[in-house]
């Protein structure tokens, strides 16, 4: 019976013989989370992100909730500098 290879094993190596996570698997030479959104943009995402998160944690309830997942995504946009509705529509600002 054949065993499953983890999904690890194909990361690169430090020189410690420890897989270095930090560096992505490059199937066939894209990237999943390429950056696509500019930089001002980026900035605004991460403000406009932390102050609704934050608004939400304040707001409690399903309105603070929905302020809280809202806020979460627009964070994440900012650091990460990808957007998966500029990737499905085809579109790159940065």
């Amino acid at each position: 019976m054949a065993t499953a290879t983890p999904p690890f094993s194909s990361y690169a190596m430090t020189h410690q013989g420890v897989r270095d996570l930090d560096t992505p698997i490059r199937q066939g030479g894209t990237n999943p989370l390429e950056v696509n959104v500019g930089d001002a943009e980026r900035t605004w995402s991460a403000l406009g992100g932390g102050a609704l998160f934050a608004a939400g944690l304040m707001k409690g309830g399903i309105l603070g909730t929905a302020m809280l997942w809202s806020g979460a995504a627009l964070l994440l946009r900012g650091v990460t500098g990808h957007c998966d509705v500029n990737a499905a529509l085809g579109r790159n600002t940065a």
